[in-house]
């Protein structure tokens, strides 16, 4: 049966075809995608940062600064990298010392990492063109309480990015060597756009968190960063099923399952290309899925690149569009409820 299997992919992605109008340049030695959603001037326009950091604190804070540079001459709104942009990502547990340097290089408050997030932060503008948000990932050294937490860092005037963090609530077993984990506290930012939710890579699995994030705190978007790996096998021999990059199809299915569950915006914000040190991949694809669920674009799965998607209509779009056999707004407004924590009736059918 073995020389009868084939390495065939399930055909699981909608076809996602770059827009008529999009622009496809190159600044600076990254591609850039340009694409508009709506004619709203008043919604944000995002940059998407799909990139692939080194192991090396100084080459990744210089890039940043760089697509910083890119995103205001783009007049980008909102402008996101992935997880760990500035340390790199854990690779082993045979080289925890080599590992525990780097991160501790990385540290906001060291004083090479400061002086850049300190000039990108002093660019941030409150109104007019150009960068008002940035979000980057990064190592956080919570000393009061001796723990290390990998998270996501909000940059915006008038408040301090070391003041605003989400940490990762959930930890592959790698992670957990180097890092603790959150302590399920959520971050939501209100804006004059809507109210986001933010989550970090492996958070996304785990449908809990997005469930709080849109019914509880009823967010109109949900922002994901992530070093999230392509290669996984996943094989079904009697049907000549074989997918050889699963985890790349999880990051898909994942964000799609979020958006429509939910109702809400999914953007994601992914590591791209081969790792360094291991030489796996991170599966890129950085993008944005609509509260239908369908991915409306996403970047390359091998290459570096910068998403700008402008005129995201984040509050409530598509919320109430689906009304030909079924209406969202009532099926998520009035119908939905929280299940009571009750125990099931269980039938016995051992006789089968």
């Amino acid at each position: 049966m073995s020389g009868e299997r084939t390495n065939t992919e399930a055909d699981t992605w909608v076809s996602v075809r770059r827009a008529a109008g999009a622009a496809v340049t190159s600044i600076r030695g990254y591609r850039v995608t340009d694409v508009t959603f709506s004619e709203n001037e008043t919604c944000p326009t995002f940059m998407l940062a799909n990139i692939n950091p080194r192991f090396d604190v100084g080459h990744n804070l210089a890039r940043m600064e760089s697509i910083v540079q890119i995103a205001h001459e783009l007049n980008a709104d909102i402008l996101v990298f992935p997880e760990l942009c500035i340390s790199g990502y854990v690779w082993d547990a045979e080289h925890q010392v080599e590992v525990q340097e780097e991160l501790k290089a990385s540290d906001n408050h060291r004083p090479e990492v400061k002086r850049v997030l300190d000039r990108i932060d002093a660019g941030l503008v409150d109104g007019g063109d150009g960068p008002k948000m940035v979000l980057f990932g990064n190592v956080r050294r919570d000393r009061s309480h001796g723990k290390t937490h990998d998270s996501t860092f909000v940059m915006a005037s008038g408040i301090d990015y070391n003041d605003v963090f989400y940490d990762k609530v959930f930890l592959t077993p790698l992670e957990k060597l180097f890092f603790d984990r959150g302590s399920d506290r959520r971050l939501v930012l209100e804006t004059r756009w809507g109210r986001t939710g933010i989550l970090m890579c492996y958070d996304l699995c785990f449908v809990e968190m997005g469930k709080r994030y849109a019914f509880g705190d009823e967010v109109d978007a949900m922002i994901t960063t992530a070093c999230w790996r392509t290669e996984a096998v996943r094989e079904y021999p009697s049907l000549k099923l074989r997918l050889d990059n699963y985890y790349q199809f999880i990051w898909r299915l994942m964000h799609s399952a979020l958006a429509a569950h939910n109702q809400v915006w999914s953007i994601g914000v992914n590591c791209v290309g081969s790792f360094e040190k291991t030489g796996g991949r991170f599966c890129g694809e950085s993008g944005a899925w609509s509260p239908s669920g369908i991915p409306l674009i996403h970047a390359s799965d091998e290459e570096e690149e910068l998403i700008v998607i402008r005129d995201l209509e984040i509050r409530g779009h598509m919320r109430h569009q689906a009304k030909e056999d079924f209406d969202y707004s009532l099926d998520f407004d009035e119908v939905y409820r929280h299940i009571r924590d009750i125990q099931p009736r269980r039938v016995s059918l051992d006789h089968l």
